[in-house]
């Protein structure tokens, strides 16, 4: 007898997601900070090419 084979949907449904950290300098007092965000892996790249200054 052959088994039936099924897919686990909860498996498709889930997405990678990262805790993004990285140091952002402050234009106040020259001292860093740190940014964290949960990001989907897709957006890493984006997070980190910001240059954003407070």
């Amino acid at each position: 007898m052959s088994k039936k084979i099924v897919k686990n949907k909860k498996k498709e449904n889930l997405k990678k997601i990262i805790l993004a950290i990285r140091t952002v300098k402050s234009k106040k007092s020259g001292s860093y900070t740190f940014e964290k965000k949960f990001l989907p892996y897709n957006e890493v790249k984006n997070f980190f090419q910001k240059n954003d200054i407070y």
